[in-house]
């Protein structure tokens, strides 16, 4: 039996086994002079990766909590979703809990959004706020913000970006784009476990949100977060008891970033994507995002020749090699297989196992 699996998926990512061993570290309480020094010099080295002046949080909770607690906080508002894939679809289901009215711009799993079309659609209809996938990992989509951006600027509107599959892999600076809010989490493309969640939140951002006591949520609840922040600044601030280990792998995967620098990094993630898209078509095997610019460095989609089954490559892969890739999710779940190359995982030796591999397959 295989006792060691290497975790080639969309997350959570192969971890670099410094960052593993922070769980071993002694405990330590989560408050008082040492935890806060190590707390806020982690919230600065945050602030570098989202390339943000902004205010940032790092909450126990899957990036989906992070999402809750930014619509919950604009609750009673009109929105406008962007929908290319399941995630996007997500994005709107969560909205829908809180705004009061959430319009969808819907697209085809890997089609690309046009600004020609959001603008013609927010001249016809209000809305204070537009939110967006940056890597939609059902389809290995790279959505584009730049346009996004600029119109959000011309029209007034908080801008909310889901950059849970993004953050670490990808260029992605929030000043630059006015994102108001920015939520990813630890177990992707910065490279830790599972269980936390981060967020930037611009001043456009605060001003625009509900009281606190107006927010139906406490624990997801941003301005609780605030607020204890301010009131217990000096010892406690935040609401909750915080995973200490779950920190301490986060602020080793935050040094691994800082120290490779972002923007080798970025490359590194390119280089790695373009290396596997290349050898999947020498394989016969297409992309299923066609289109070069909009592929996403940190995880890629294909399919399979129709004779051939995502299933039956999953299973193979695992009990061959063990090496777990992806199926599809949602209505691409039988047709597309999905490989993440994200963080520690986006390494030529690892990568290269999976493309041989799948060629093995391939000959069967």
């Amino acid at each position: 039996m295989i006792n060691h699996y290497q975790l080639s998926i969309p997350g959570p990512t192969e971890c670099d086994p410094i960052v593993l061993n922070e769980l071993n570290r002694p405990n330590l309480p989560h408050y008082g002079d040492l935890w806060l020094a190590f707390y806020l010099e982690m919230l600065k080295k945050l602030k570098k990766i989202y390339q943000t002046k902004n205010s940032v949080y790092i909450i126990p909770s899957s990036g989906s909590g992070a999402i809750d607690a930014t619509f919950a906080g604009l609750q009673g508002k009109n929105g406008l979703i962007l929908d290319n894939g399941t995630f996007g679809e997500r994005l709107a289901s969560i909205a829908s809990h809180y705004l009061n009215e959430t319009k969808i711009i819907h697209k085809n799993p890997g089609e690309p959004f046009e600004a020609r079309e959001v603008k013609n659609y927010l001249q016809k209809n209000k809305v204070e706020l537009l939110a967006v996938v940056h890597g939609e990992t059902s389809t290995g989509m790279l959505n584009h913000l730049e346009e996004l951006s600029q119109i959000c600027q011309e029209y007034n509107l908080l801008f909310i970006v889901d950059a849970v599959s993004s953050l670490g892999g990808v260029n992605l600076s929030v000043d630059q784009l006015g994102i108001d809010f920015c939520i990813s989490a630890s177990q992707k493309a910065l490279g830790s476990i599972p269980g936390l969640s981060t967020i930037s939140i611009s001043s456009k951002g605060w001003e625009r949100m509900l009281p606190e006591k107006d927010i139906s949520s406490w624990y997801l609840n941003l301005r609780t977060w605030q607020r204890y922040e301010k009131e217990w600044g000096d010892w406690h601030p935040y609401p909750v008891t915080l995973p200490v280990h779950l920190f301490y792998a986060l602020n080793k995967a935050f040094d691994i970033i800082l120290d490779e620098g972002l923007e080798q990094r970025w490359k590194r993630h390119k280089r790695i994507s373009d290396m596997l898209s290349d050898s999947l078509k020498e394989l016969g095997i297409a992309l299923f995002i066609q289109d070069k610019k909009y592929i996403l460095p940190t995880v890629t989609s294909a399919v399979l020749p129709e004779e051939k089954t995502s299933e039956d490559l999953q299973r193979y892969l695992r009990d061959e090699y063990g090496i777990f890739i992806a199926g599809g999710v949602g209505t691409l779940r039988k047709k597309v297989f999905r490989i993440g190359h994200m963080a520690y995982s986006a390494q030529e030796y690892l990568v290269k196992r999976v493309i041989s591999a799948i060629a093995d397959f391939m000959k069967l």
